[in-house]
């Protein structure tokens, strides 16, 4: 598997319905290491933030916003 196979949709809407334990969610279905890319690649795009650890993530407005076009 690779970081496209998951798709910014799917990133956005586990970290709005599970919140911080997106990254759990997003595991159980891909390899951590595709779950913690595609994280950064929206981290990087400005869609999420995160504290301390990328497995524990928060939505941006801009995220917000691109789960409700």
């Amino acid at each position: 598997m690779k970081r496209s196979d998951l798709s910014t949709r799917e990133v956005l809407t586990a970290i709005r319905e599970h919140q911080f334990n997106a990254f759990q969610v997003l595991a159980s279905k891909y390899p951590s290491k595709v779950v913690r890319a595609a994280l950064t690649r929206e981290a990087k795009a400005g869609r999420l933030e995160y504290g301390v650890s990328l497995d524990r993530p928060w939505l941006t407005p801009h995220g917000e916003r691109q789960l409700d076009a």
